[in-house]
């Protein structure tokens, strides 16, 4: 089998990075268009929200055809037991990101019509957006770092130690 640029697997790695750094570039940009006072600057950020959630779909479809390849074998080497939990906490986290997501679209286009139409409601609309957008990139990061633990074992935890384990080195 002749690996193809655009498999599933590849378009799913390739766009995975719009929602998550656009939902972290986001907050930043409103809450400057919201110092500042300018429409403009909330454009940009109300613009960017969008994008994330138009990305999204692209992302998990992608997502679950190569999660499905792997399961039929189709792709090689498969995945061992690690991977192959990590692959299934990515999906779960990833769908808890994508709820967000979308509702971060919703709100977007609320607020890029509230900029046109009622430009003084504006900075309300981007106060919601953000805290949307943070809870998005939230779920977004911790979905990213668990796809992470799919393929890469140097990504993933010692067996030997716990998430909540501290050491004093």
């Amino acid at each position: 089998m002749t690996p193809s640029f655009f498999s599933p697997e590849h378009v799913h790695v390739m766009s995975n990075h719009f929602p998550v750094t656009l939902s972290l570039l986001v907050p930043p940009i409103l809450l400057a268009g919201i110092f500042f006072r300018r429409g403009s600057i909330l454009a940009v950020g109300f613009s960017l929200g969008l994008l994330a959630d138009l990305t999204t779909p692209i992302v998990m479809q992608s997502g679950e055809s190569a999660h499905t390849r792997f399961e039929m074998s189709e792709i090689k080497p498969p995945l061992d037991e690690e991977g192959d939990i990590a692959a299934e906490m990515h999906e779960d986290m990833a769908e808890k990101a994508s709820k967000f997501l979308y509702l971060l679209g919703f709100a977007c286009i609320a607020g890029l019509l509230l900029l046109k139409f009622r430009p003084a409601w504006s900075s309300g609309a981007a106060w919601v957006v953000i805290l949307i957008s943070l809870g998005a990139a939230f779920f977004s990061v911790q979905s990213a770092i668990l796809g992470g633990r799919i393929r890469h074992p140097e990504f993933r935890l010692p067996a030997n130690s716990k998430p909540d384990d501290t050491r004093n080195d």
